[in-house]
């Protein structure tokens, strides 16, 4: 083995890897139930079960990632998540406006495609804390920012 190789080793060693294994749809969402549940509050600097108590730090610990969590503006440059289509979403992938907001799609609410099930950590007008609750496709309660589906790259259908 390298030097490098040895040296990076070593570094995921000592610091911990995120996580790399796949993760089940079900799971995504039995996971962001139990803060929900837990009527977690929203923070930017606290931290429950080790993640950040901010909406990007909710997703981060629904997928299992690196504790604290990323943020909303590492999703798709650190690749954690990629851009899709709003035909392809599915219970587990994000509705993402990088820099402002990320919540957890949850599924179609009514069969015309026009409002969902969102997962999300909050602190706005009619949203503290973590909530679970049907939002308009794409998202109504950031004017100006643009959010678009994204998903997990460890995501399964399982």
């Amino acid at each position: 083995m390298s030097r490098c190789a040895l040296f990076v080793f070593g570094l995921v060693l000592l610091l911990g890897a995120a996580n790399v294994e796949a993760i089940c749809r079900s799971e995504v969402i039995a996971r962001a139930k139990t803060w929900v549940a837990a009527h977690v509050p929203y923070s930017q600097t606290n931290t429950y079960q080790g993640y950040r108590t901010d909406c990007s730090g909710y997703v981060s610990m629904t997928w299992e990632e690196a504790k604290p969590g990323y943020t909303t503006s590492e999703f798709l440059p650190d690749g954690v998540a990629h851009s899709i289509t709003k035909a392809d979403l599915l219970p587990g992938d994000i509705m993402l406006a990088p820099g402002h907001h990320v919540c957890l799609f949850g599924g179609w609410s009514n069969s015309s495609q026009v409002s969902y099930v969102s997962y999300e950590e909050c602190s706005h007008t009619g949203c503290q804390g973590t909530v679970t609750r049907i939002i308009p496709y794409p998202y109504t309660d950031y004017p100006g920012a643009t959010f678009a589906p994204a998903r997990y790259k460890n995501i399964q259908n399982c």
